[in-house]
Order: C-alpha cells, then structure tokens, then sequence
C-alpha cells in the first residue's frame, strides 16, 4: 500500500525548517508534514500537519518536489509532496507525539543531518543553486 504525504519546504533568512524525530534513542529530521487522510487533499491535509507540528498558519505554495522512497521487499512505500509554504508568525511547540520539535537549519546542514528520506543533499544543491522548477526524485529507503 502507498502511503502519501504532504510536506513543507519552508525557508526563512537561509535556513530551512526541519521536524526533529526521536524514536527509539535515534533522531532523523524531515520536512514538516504528515500523510494525507482519506478523502483530504494535499494542500489542507499539510496546512493541518504545520498547525499540529509547529503551530503555524501556513500559506501553502507550488508543488516542488516529489519523493518516492520504497522498501527493498516492497512492503513499504512512500510518496511525498513537497509543497513550498510560508508562515505567518513564528513557529511553536508541537502537539504531534512524534515530533520533537520545529526547528531552523542552515540549508547546507542537509548535507550531514540524518534526514529522511535520504534527499536531503539533493534538496540543498537545488536550494544552493536556486533551482525552482518541481522535481521527482527516488529516494533509497533507510529505517528510521
């Protein structure tokens, strides 16, 4: 089954906003976001994900990337929807469990953070190199 998931690719004075993980005494970051619910489109499913995850209304902008990630087996498989967006307002607390927190990194600490899915160099050399234009990208899977 393809689980689908709407994403936030939000920047702010050179930095971009990461949602820290921490399971199992292991941390991963992604782009803030989360899956889209039956019947929701991928638009409101991420404005709800960005209120939970980080306290923000966000005006949520043109699709940038796409990223499928799939298990070696086949077992697990992910699409993600990678839409930028824009905050009004500074980013909160989380009410999401899985989330630690929100937080601001500079784009070329996507080089060397453990971030999931494993794009996390590809999405800094578009950013560093003002790539604008929306992408596929197929991303190896890695366990976080």
């Amino acid at each position: 089954m393809v689980r689908v998931r709407a994403a936030a690719l939000a920047l702010r004075n050179g930095s971009i906003l990461l949602a820290r993980h921490v399971k199992d005494g292991r941390t991963s970051f992604l782009l803030p976001g989360g899956g889209v619910d039956a019947g929701e489109f991928a638009h409101s499913a991420l404005a709800r994900e960005l209120r939970e995850e980080a306290q923000v209304t966000a005006t949520i902008g043109s699709l940038r990337y796409v990223i499928e990630a799939r298990t070696p087996d086949g077992s697990r498989h992910i699409v993600q929807l990678v839409f930028d967006a824009t905050f009004d307002g500074d980013v909160g607390p989380s009410t999401d469990p899985r989330v630690a927190a929100c937080e601001w990194h500079l784009v070329h600490a996507l080089r060397t953070l453990p971030f999931y899915p494993a794009v996390g160099s590809h999405i800094a050399d578009d950013l560093e190199n003002r790539r604008a234009e929306a992408r596929y990208i197929l991303a190896p899977w890695i366990d976080v």
